[in-house]
C-alpha cells in the first residue's frame, strides 16, 4: 500500500474541525502531521485533539521543516491566497476551503502558482461529494429531466448575531458576507449540475449594523447559463428563520426535482433533505404529431403531480460524509495526478459568478462573465 498523504493544517478555526474526521478515520490515506495557526494556543489545542505533535505559528517554518506533502487551508477568505501560493512554491499540494479567495486576481495567482509548481490545487466544495448530489448529477447527465430550463435556489440563515464584533464573516474586506460564505455553496452546486454561467444580474444589500466594509447580508441574482437555462438565487442573513432554510429546484422539459428540509444528520451535512422528482409520462413528452388525434396532454390537467424520492448514489463514494469524501478525493488526485472535480481552474468559474454579482450590484447592469 502507498504511503498516506501527509498534510499540514493551516488555520484551526471552526471549519478545520469538520476536516479532522478524514484524518482521524482514514489515516491510511491522509495523515495530519503538522498544524499551523498564528494563535499558538489554538494550534496546540487542535494538534492535541488530532494527535499531532508538530505545531507552528509561522507558515514558512512549517513549509520548510514539517514532514508534509500537502496543506489544508482553513483560514478566513482573505487569507487563502498567500498560504496557497507559498505552499505551491514549496512543492506542496493544496486544498483550500471555499471561497477560493476574496478577489479574482488572487484566484488566478493561485492557479498560476500551482501550475508552475506542478502541484494539485483543489477548492473544498464539499456539496459536490454527497450521495444526494451524486444522484442528482447522474440523473441530469443521463438526461432524465430533458433540457434544463430553469433553476431556483435560496439560503435563509440567521447568523450575524452569533458572531463577535469584528469577526471576519461580518467584514467585507476580509471576504465576509452571505454571498462568499453561504450562497457560494449553492452557486457552485448548480454549476456542477448544469454547467457554466454566461451572464449575471444581481443586487446585494448590507442591512445590519454589525456589518462593516459593505459586507452583504442579502443578495438576489439572476443567472443565465451557457446552455440557455435561467437561474434565480436568493441569500438572506437579515430575517427570522425560514420554514425551508436552504433548497433548490431544477426544472427540465420532461420533469422537475426539488430538495426538502433536511431532517437527519446525514441530510444536514449536505444542507438539503431528500431529493424529490416528478417526471412526465411518455405520452406527455410526445410531440403533438405523435399523439393520437384528440389525445390530451395529461400534464396540463395534473393538479397534484406525484413527486417520488431520488435514491442517494453512493457509487465511488468512500463514506456518507461530504467533507470526508472531498479530502479523500484530494488524496486520490495528489496520488494519481487526476484533475480534482473542483480544481482551482474549475472553481475560477464559480468565483466569476460571485464577483459578477458584486459588480452588477455596484453598476446596476448585467455582467458578462467572459469580461471578468
Amino acid at each position: 500500500m502507498a504511503e498516506p498523504l501527509k498534510v499540514g493544517m493551516v488555520g484551526s478555526g471552526s471549519i478545520s474541525n469538520s476536516h479532522m474526521a478524514a484524518y482521524l478515520e482514514h489515516s491510511d490515506r491522509v495523515r495530519l502531521t503538522a498544524v499551523c495557526d498564528v494563535i499558538e494556543a489554538a494550534a496546540r489545542d487542535y494538534a492535541e485533539r488530532a494527535g499531532v505533535e508538530a505545531v507552528y505559528t509561522d507558515l514558512d517554518d512549517m513549509l520548510r521543516d514539517a514532514d508534509i506533502d500537502a496543506v489544508d487551508i482553513c483560514t478566513g477568505h482573505d487569507q487563502h491566497a498567500g498560504p496557497a501560493i507559498a505552499a505551491a512554491r514549496a512543492g506542496k499540494h493544496v486544498i483550500v476551503e471555499k471561497a477560493m479567495a476574496h478577489t479574482l486576481e488572487d484566484c488566478r495567482n493561485m492557479i498560476e502558482a500551482a501550475d508552475e509548481a506542478g502541484v494539485t490545487l483543489m477548492v473544498a466544495q464539499h456539496l459536490r461529494h454527497g450521495p444526494n448530489a451524486r444522484a442528482v448529477k447522474r440523473f441530469l447527465d443521463e438526461g432524465a429531466l430533458g433540457e434544463i430550463r430553469a433553476i431556483q435556489t435560496h439560503a435563509v440563515i440567521s447568523i450575524v448575531g452569533s458572531k463577535p464584533a469584528g469577526h471576519w464573516m461580518t467584514d467585507g474586506k476580509q471576504g465576509g458576507g452571505i454571498l462568499l460564505t453561504n450562497t457560494i455553496h449553492h452557486l457552485d452546486l448548480l454549476r456542477f449540475y448544469i454547467g457554466n454561467v454566461r451572464r449575471v444580474t444581481g443586487v446585494c444589500k448590507s442591512l445590519q449594523p454589525q456589518l462593516i466594509n459593505d459586507c452583504d447580508d442579502m443578495v438576489a441574482a439572476t443567472l443565465e447559463f451557457e446552455n440557455g437555462a435561467i437561474g434565480t438565487v436568493f441569500g438572506n442573513w437579515t430575517t427570522s428563520p425560514s420554514h425551508e432554510p436552504m433548497s433548490y429546484v431544477i426544472y427540465g422539459r420532461d420533469g422537475t426535482l426539488h430538495t426538502t428540509r433536511p431532517e437527519t444528520p446525514e441530510q444536514q451535512r449536505e444542507q438539503f433533505g431528500a431529493v424529490m422528482c416528478c417526471l412526465r409520462s411518455a405520452d406527455e413528452v410526445q410531440a403533438p404529431a405523435a399523439r393520437p388525434p384528440g389525445a390530451l396532454r395529461t400534464f396540463r390537467t395534473r393538479t397534484r403531480p406525484s413527486f417520488e424520492p431520488l435514491e442517494p448514489d453512493y457509487t465511488d463514494l468512500p463514506t456518507a460524509v461530504p467533507i470526508v469524501n472531498e479530502i479523500l478525493h484530494f488524496e486520490e488526485c495528489c496520488r494519481t495526478g487526476k484533475e480534482p472535480t473542483s480544481s482551482g481552474r474549475d472553481n475560477l468559474e464559480t468565483m466569476k459568478i460571485v464577483f459578477g454579482i458584486f459588480e452588477s450590484s455596484r453598476t446596476g447592469k448585467a455582467v458578462d462573465l467572459a469580461d471578468l
